[in-house]
C-alpha cells in the first residue's frame, strides 16, 4: 500500500470535491507548486489509487428513471456467476454494478426513460437467468445525495452536500450538450479545447455550454473514483426501518447523516427500506461504533437495521453509453 502524507490526502479530498480543478488551483489550495501537484496526481494514478475522474450528472433532469436492483443468486458456480456479471456489465441500462457480501450477491443502478423500457430489461433478465435468482428487490431512487470524503482529512463533519439523483423531469438539451455530457461523464478533466474539437464548436462556446449545464443543475459536480482497498477502507451499505417517525425526527436523523464524515451517500427510495446510507470505514469495529452511536441517538425511531459490504465494483458510469 502506498504511504500517503497529509498533502496527498488533501489532494485526494480536493479532487473528490471537484476533480475538474486545474493543477494551479489545486496548488494554491494545498500549498505546493503546480509541478508538484501534477507529479503527485500521476503517482496516485500509477499506484491505482485514483481510478477515474468522473462528472456527476443528474440523470433525472434528462428524463431517466433510476432503478436499484438487488439480487440473491442460487444454483450458481463461480463460472456462472462470472457469466451473469458479464451480462450485466454489457447492458447499457446498467450504470453501476457491485458484488455484495451479505443479504444479497449483486447490486446495480439501472437507468431507463420509461416503465416500458424497464419491463423489457426485466423480461430479458428473467428469461435468461430466472433459475439462478433466489431473491430480487427492485426499488426506485427518488433522491440521492453524496458528500465529499471528509474522513480523508480526519475532519469531524462533512462540509458539502450534492444531490445528484432527482425525480424525472427532462430539461431539454440539444445534441451538442448531449455530446459534451457523454465526453465529460467518464473523464471530468477533459480540456475545453479537446471537448470543443470533438463536438466541433469553439472553445468559448464549449465553456459556455458547460457553464449552462452546471447552471441548470444537470452537471452537479466533478468527482474522483478511488480504489478504496488501496486506501485501506471498506464500503458498507446500511438499511434502516423506522417507527414513531415525525417530520422533525426525520430531519434530525438526516442532519446527522449529512454531517457525519464517514457517511458518503444518503439514498431515498420508493418501495425499499425507510432510510439507506453508505459508509466507508477502515474496519468492521469502526462501522459498529458508528451504528451504536446512531442507535444511541435515534433509538426511539429505529425499528431495525441491517448492513452489507460492497466488496467489488464491476462498473460505474454516470451516464448511459
Amino acid at each position: 500500500m502506498l504511504k500517503l502524507d497529509l498533502k496527498d490526502r488533501k489532494l485526494l479530498y480536493e479532487l473528490d470535491t471537484n476533480s475538474r480543478q486545474s493543477a494551479s488551483e489545486l496548488a494554491r489550495k494545498i500549498g505546493l507548486s503546480k509541478d508538484a501537484i501534477i507529479y503527485r496526481m500521476k503517482k496516485l494514478e500509477n499506484a491505482g489509487i485514483i481510478k477515474q475522474y468522473h462528472t456527476i450528472i443528474d440523470v433525472g433532469k434528462l428524463g431517466f428513471i433510476s432503478f436499484r436492483l438487488y439480487l440473491k443468486l442460487q444454483n450458481t458456480t463461480p463460472e456462472k456467476e462470472a457469466e451473469i456479471i458479464e451480462y450485466f456489465k454489457k447492458k447499457n441500462e446498467i450504470t453501476w454494478l457491485v458484488s455484495i457480501d451479505g443479504k444479497y450477491d449483486l447490486g446495480m443502478w439501472i437507468l431507463t426513460k420509461s416503465i416500458k423500457e424497464m419491463n423489457a430489461f426485466w423480461k430479458e433478465l428473467l428469461q435468461n437467468y430466472i433459475n439462478f435468482i433466489a431473491e430480487r428487490a427492485l426499488t426506485i431512487f427518488t433522491k440521492v445525495s453524496y458528500f465529499p470524503r471528509s474522513y480523508l482529512l480526519d475532519q469531524q463533519s462533512n462540509q458539502d452536500q450534492y444531490i445528484f439523483i432527482t425525480e424525472p423531469e427532462e430539461i431539454k438539451i440539444d445534441e451538442k450538450d448531449l455530446q459534451i455530457l457523454k465526453l465529460l461523464a467518464p473523464a471530468a478533466r477533459r480540456s475545453i479545447l479537446e471537448i470543443a474539437q470533438k463536438v466541433k464548436i469553439t472553445a468559448k462556446t464549449a465553456a459556455a455550454r458547460i457553464k449552462g449545464l452546471e447552471k441548470k443543475k444537470i452537471i452537479i459536480g466533478y468527482r474522483t473514483r478511488f480504489d478504496l482497498e488501496k486506501l485501506g477502507y471498506q464500503y458498507f451499505k446500511v438499511h434502516f426501518n423506522l417507527q414513531n417517525l415525525t417530520t422533525s425526527k426525520e430531519k434530525q436523523f438526516r442532519q446527522y447523516i449529512k454531517q457525519h464524515p464517514h457517511i458518503i451517500y444518503d439514498n431515498e427510495v420508493l418501495g425499499g427500506d425507510d432510510l439507506e446510507i453508505e459508509i466507508q470505514v477502515k474496519t468492521l469495529p469502526e462501522l459498529r461504533s458508528i451504528l451504536e452511536e446512531i442507535q444511541k441517538n435515534f433509538a426511539e425511531i429505529i425499528r431495525e437495521h441491517y448492513y452489507f459490504l460492497f466488496y467489488k465494483e464491476h462498473k460505474l458510469v454516470f451516464f448511459p453509453s
